[in-house]
């Protein structure tokens, strides 16, 4: 069986090595004031085994920007998070994929916006236009099938191939309520090239995972290591947040190798997955 490994949680491992306290842009303020950190942070995940590393952009959206003043910086963040990835992957020498970042776009675990879906579009389409070299799409973190839906159009348009992650909550279902198997049948999710969980407790993930085998195409999962996300989601800074220490990267692993029992072939982490927890991923992954 063909294991594809993505990085693991970029922004927050750059956010940690920062000199930053508080940051409404996470990981992109963090770039602005010391680029040197993403590009170590990209090469680190790159030599754990990473086959895939996503652009530093997740907090870079139209709307991010223009709530924290710095809309006028959007191209420039955007050319940033490229050159400190491309850079990383000259340094490693490896065939490393460029997945470009479709987030949410008005923060994460938020639920459905009150917009239209054609509004949305526009946001996304901005974002695609600015990386026609990328190799992938990755849209991550959804909670909605609105956004989601949104999200795919723009980023199929690139003519490149698209993943989309959903973020389950305790429940099981999306914030907007939505079981996967519900929200499956929202819209055409057929010209997807991967379907995934993201940003959700191991544990989530294995109890539904199976539940991704409907969508009739590569699934898997990259899960977070957070105690909770709860103070984010209730519009408190990410400095509030707390990660477990349950998860060393041996039992991230062992979770990994469950999700592949179960069928998954696309694997990864998101926030507080280091690249030690990658790199123990990836070494279970050569003992397959």
């Amino acid at each position: 069986m063909q294991i594809t490994l993505l990085d693991g949680g970029l922004g927050q491992e750059i956010y940690r090595r920062s000199k930053l306290t508080e940051a409404l842009l996470w990981s992109v303020e963090a770039m602005l004031n010391e680029p040197e950190i993403v590009t170590e942070v990209h090469l680190e995940f790159i030599l754990a085994g990473a086959e895939i590393c996503t652009l530093n952009t997740y907090t870079a959206t139209s709307t991010r920007l223009r709530n924290s003043n710095r809309e006028d910086d959007f191209e420039l963040i955007h050319s940033m998070a490229d050159h400190a990835l491309r850079e990383a992957i000259q340094k490693s020498e490896l065939p490393v994929k460029v997945a470009g970042c479709l987030p949410p776009l008005h923060g994460s675990y938020l639920g459905t916006p009150s917009r239209t879906k054609s509004s949305m579009w526009d946001e996304y389409a901005k974002i695609v236009q600015l990386h026609p070299t990328v190799d992938l799409w990755i849209i991550e973190t959804m909670t909605n099938p609105l956004e989601a839906e949104a999200a795919v159009a723009a980023g199929l348009e690139s003519g490149k191939p698209v993943f989309l992650a959903y973020r389950l909550e305790n429940n099981g279902r999306l914030k907007s309520g939505h079981t996967l198997k519900e929200v499956k049948g929202c819209f055409d999710h057929n010209e997807l090239n991967g379907i995934l969980i993201n940003c959700s407790e191991p544990e989530i993930i294995s109890d539904h995972i199976t539940e991704l085998s409907d969508f009739d195409m590569p699934f898997g999962a990259y899960g977070n290591g957070f105690v909770s996300v709860e103070p984010l989601a209730r519009g408190e800074s990410v400095s509030k947040l707390q990660a477990r220490t349950d998860l060393s990267p041996e039992k991230y692993a062992d979770y990994v190798d469950q999700w592949i029992s179960l069928g998954a072939t696309i694997v990864g982490g998101c926030c507080e997955i280091s690249p030690s927890h990658i790199q123990e991923v990836k070494r279970h992954l050569t003992n397959i």
